[in-house]
């Protein structure tokens, strides 16, 4: 998927797009966004069995060349109660949080944003993201802000 990404559309790729980096940190946001545009681009029905096991991978490879050496990015870290945060990128001495989900419907994506938010709670964070992949023959490629308990979190529906 990468392959195409790089011969078809270049303005698209990751280490070409300076606006993620900001001052103070990385533009998860951003990063998000376009990884959204990225699988609607280049989605088929095909890649389900792909991505249900390897969507961590496929994020990971596109997040690689956006931190290009200037920060780090660890796959199912460890926390307190042996629990594991699927995704957690350092840059420029901050952390950022990004939990991976399978849409199961609304019950589940509640019990997902307090699994999120326990996460930030562990390191002492107020903003956090959730990158949904929605498998259902009704997808919508949307993005939400939500509050939950006291945090933000960005949810991108892929």
């Amino acid at each position: 998927m990468l392959t195409k990404l790089l011969t078809s559309e270049p303005e698209l790729m990751p280490a070409s797009q300076p606006e993620y980096h900001a001052e103070k940190g990385l533009n998860v946001r951003l990063v998000l966004e376009r990884f959204q545009i990225f699988m609607k681009e280049h989605y088929s029905h095909k890649d389900q069995k792909f991505l249900e096991h390897e969507g961590h991978i496929l994020f990971l490879s596109f997040l690689r060349p956006i931190i290009n050496g200037k920060g780090f990015e660890f796959k199912e870290p460890n926390v307190s109660d042996e629990r594991r945060v699927d995704i957690v990128i350092t840059y420029k001495n901050r952390r950022y949080v990004v939990e991976l989900k399978r849409w199961y419907g609304p019950k589940a994506h509640q019990e997902g944003l307090k699994q999120l938010s326990d996460y930030l709670d562990m390191y002492s964070l107020e903003q956090g993201y959730l990158l949904i992949y929605d498998f259902s023959k009704n997808k919508a490629y949307k993005q939400e802000e939500i509050v939950f308990q006291d945090k933000r979190i960005f949810a991108v529906w892929v």
